[in-house]
Protein backbone atom coordinates (compact mmCIF):
# COMPACT_ATOMS: atom_id res chain seq x y z
CA UNK A 1 0.00 0.00 0.00
CA UNK A 2 2.94 2.53 0.85
CA UNK A 3 4.71 1.87 -2.43
CA UNK A 4 1.67 2.22 -4.32
CA UNK A 5 0.91 5.56 -2.44
CA UNK A 6 4.32 6.57 -2.71
CA UNK A 7 4.39 6.03 -7.21
CA UNK A 8 1.01 8.33 -7.20
CA UNK A 9 2.84 10.89 -5.34
CA UNK A 10 5.20 10.59 -7.70
CA UNK A 11 3.05 10.38 -10.68
CA UNK A 12 1.66 13.87 -9.09
CA UNK A 13 4.81 15.45 -8.65
CA UNK A 14 5.51 14.69 -12.54
CA UNK A 15 2.58 15.72 -13.46
CA UNK A 16 2.89 19.06 -12.34
CA UNK A 17 5.99 19.48 -13.54
CA UNK A 18 4.69 18.99 -16.80
CA UNK A 19 2.30 21.22 -16.75
CA UNK A 20 4.35 24.23 -15.15
CA UNK A 21 6.62 24.01 -17.78
CA UNK A 22 5.09 23.32 -20.90
CA UNK A 23 4.70 26.68 -23.35
CA UNK A 24 1.26 27.95 -23.67
CA UNK A 25 0.24 28.43 -27.30
CA UNK A 26 0.27 32.16 -26.85
CA UNK A 27 3.51 31.87 -26.16
CA UNK A 28 4.81 29.53 -28.58
CA UNK A 29 2.86 32.00 -31.05
CA UNK A 30 4.66 35.56 -29.95
CA UNK A 31 7.94 33.48 -30.14
CA UNK A 32 7.51 32.32 -33.55
CA UNK A 33 5.94 36.27 -34.39
CA UNK A 34 9.15 37.23 -32.73
CA UNK A 35 11.63 35.63 -35.10
CA UNK A 36 9.20 36.17 -38.45
CA UNK A 37 11.10 39.00 -40.57
CA UNK A 38 8.34 41.62 -41.84
CA UNK A 39 8.32 43.69 -44.72
CA UNK A 40 11.28 46.30 -44.28
CA UNK A 41 10.44 49.88 -45.69
CA UNK A 42 12.78 52.06 -47.47
CA UNK A 43 13.01 55.42 -48.79
CA UNK A 44 14.41 56.09 -52.03
CA UNK A 45 16.48 58.51 -53.76
CA UNK A 46 16.01 60.06 -57.09
CA UNK A 47 19.33 58.33 -58.92
CA UNK A 48 17.55 54.76 -57.60
CA UNK A 49 13.62 56.08 -58.76
CA UNK A 50 15.20 57.00 -62.11
CA UNK A 51 17.13 53.51 -62.41
CA UNK A 52 13.32 51.83 -61.60
CA UNK A 53 11.79 54.22 -63.71
CA UNK A 54 14.20 53.68 -66.90
CA UNK A 55 13.71 50.01 -66.53
CA UNK A 56 10.04 50.05 -66.81
CA UNK A 57 10.48 52.39 -69.60
CA UNK A 58 12.40 49.82 -71.54
CA UNK A 59 9.93 47.46 -70.47
CA UNK A 60 6.68 48.90 -71.73
CA UNK A 61 8.55 49.94 -75.17
CA UNK A 62 9.18 46.12 -75.53
CA UNK A 63 5.48 45.48 -74.75
CA UNK A 64 5.98 43.74 -71.48
CA UNK A 65 3.97 45.29 -68.20
CA UNK A 66 5.96 47.68 -66.33
CA UNK A 67 7.00 46.10 -62.63
CA UNK A 68 5.48 48.07 -58.93
CA UNK A 69 8.09 49.10 -56.71
CA UNK A 70 8.07 46.89 -53.33
CA UNK A 71 9.96 49.00 -50.51
CA UNK A 72 11.30 45.59 -48.61
CA UNK A 73 12.90 44.32 -51.80
CA UNK A 74 15.07 47.35 -51.85
CA UNK A 75 16.03 47.14 -47.89
CA UNK A 76 17.10 43.33 -49.02
CA UNK A 77 18.54 45.25 -52.23
CA UNK A 78 20.27 47.55 -49.66
CA UNK A 79 21.53 45.06 -46.87
CA UNK A 80 23.33 43.46 -50.32
CA UNK A 81 25.02 46.58 -51.11
CA UNK A 82 26.63 47.05 -48.00
CA UNK A 83 27.41 43.57 -47.95
CA UNK A 84 28.96 43.89 -51.06
CA UNK A 85 31.05 47.25 -49.83
CA UNK A 86 32.85 45.57 -46.69
CA UNK A 87 34.09 42.90 -48.88
CA UNK A 88 35.04 45.07 -51.86
CA UNK A 89 33.54 43.15 -53.93
CA UNK A 90 30.23 42.79 -56.54
CA UNK A 91 28.91 39.46 -56.04
CA UNK A 92 25.30 37.28 -55.49
CA UNK A 93 27.00 36.05 -52.18
CA UNK A 94 23.70 35.13 -50.02
CA UNK A 95 21.66 35.33 -53.56
CA UNK A 96 19.89 32.18 -51.98
CA UNK A 97 19.14 33.85 -48.43
CA UNK A 98 17.19 36.74 -50.61
CA UNK A 99 15.54 34.82 -52.36
CA UNK A 100 13.92 32.41 -49.61
CA UNK A 101 12.96 36.05 -47.66
CA UNK A 102 11.19 36.71 -50.41
CA UNK A 103 8.91 33.77 -50.70
CA UNK A 104 8.64 33.90 -46.83
CA UNK A 105 7.61 37.88 -46.38
CA UNK A 106 6.36 38.39 -49.75
CA UNK A 107 4.97 35.35 -51.20
CA UNK A 108 7.35 35.42 -54.35
CA UNK A 109 7.91 32.51 -56.47
CA UNK A 110 10.39 34.05 -58.80
CA UNK A 111 13.31 36.33 -57.78
CA UNK A 112 16.29 37.52 -60.41
CA UNK A 113 19.02 39.62 -59.29
CA UNK A 114 20.95 42.20 -61.35
CA UNK A 115 24.48 43.65 -59.50
CA UNK A 116 26.84 46.67 -61.03
CA UNK A 117 29.38 48.74 -59.41
CA UNK A 118 31.18 52.12 -60.59
CA UNK A 119 28.52 53.19 -62.89
CA UNK A 120 28.38 57.05 -62.38
CA UNK A 121 24.74 57.36 -63.68
CA UNK A 122 21.10 55.71 -64.00
CA UNK A 123 21.37 55.97 -67.74
CA UNK A 124 24.88 54.19 -67.73
CA UNK A 125 24.46 51.16 -65.55
CA UNK A 126 20.56 50.47 -67.17
CA UNK A 127 22.76 50.30 -70.43
CA UNK A 128 25.16 48.22 -69.50
CA UNK A 129 22.83 45.84 -67.75
CA UNK A 130 20.90 45.70 -71.33
CA UNK A 131 23.75 45.21 -73.15
CA UNK A 132 24.35 42.32 -70.89
CA UNK A 133 22.21 38.78 -72.12
CA UNK A 134 22.25 37.37 -68.55
CA UNK A 135 20.95 41.17 -67.15
CA UNK A 136 18.73 41.89 -69.55
CA UNK A 137 16.74 38.64 -68.88
CA UNK A 138 16.11 39.41 -65.75
CA UNK A 139 14.62 43.01 -66.91
CA UNK A 140 12.42 41.62 -69.47
CA UNK A 141 11.30 38.12 -67.00
CA UNK A 142 8.29 37.19 -65.82
CA UNK A 143 8.15 39.72 -62.92
CA UNK A 144 5.44 41.58 -61.06
CA UNK A 145 7.86 43.59 -58.65
CA UNK A 146 10.89 44.94 -58.43
CA UNK A 147 13.27 47.09 -55.77
CA UNK A 148 16.90 48.86 -56.20
CA UNK A 149 19.70 50.17 -53.93
CA UNK A 150 22.23 52.39 -54.63
CA UNK A 151 25.51 52.72 -52.40
CA UNK A 152 28.59 54.29 -52.06
CA UNK A 153 31.61 52.99 -50.80
CA UNK A 154 34.11 55.33 -48.79
CA UNK A 155 35.93 56.30 -51.93
CA UNK A 156 32.46 57.69 -53.71
CA UNK A 157 32.07 54.38 -56.20
CA UNK A 158 28.34 52.99 -56.42
CA UNK A 159 27.39 49.44 -55.67
CA UNK A 160 23.95 48.74 -57.42
CA UNK A 161 21.27 45.73 -56.35
CA UNK A 162 18.49 45.79 -58.72
CA UNK A 163 15.80 42.77 -57.41
CA UNK A 164 12.72 41.54 -59.43
CA UNK A 165 10.17 39.15 -57.82
CA UNK A 166 6.95 37.22 -59.41
CA UNK A 167 4.26 36.87 -56.51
Amino acid sequence: MMKMKRNVINLFALLLTIVLTSCSAESVEESVTATTETQKSYSHSDEELEVLDLINTYRVNQGLTPLSIIEHISYKSNEHNNYMVSTNSVNHDGFEDRKVNFENVLGAYRVGENVAFGYSTPQSVVNAWIASSGHLTNIEGDYTHFGISITLDAEGRKYYTNMFVKK
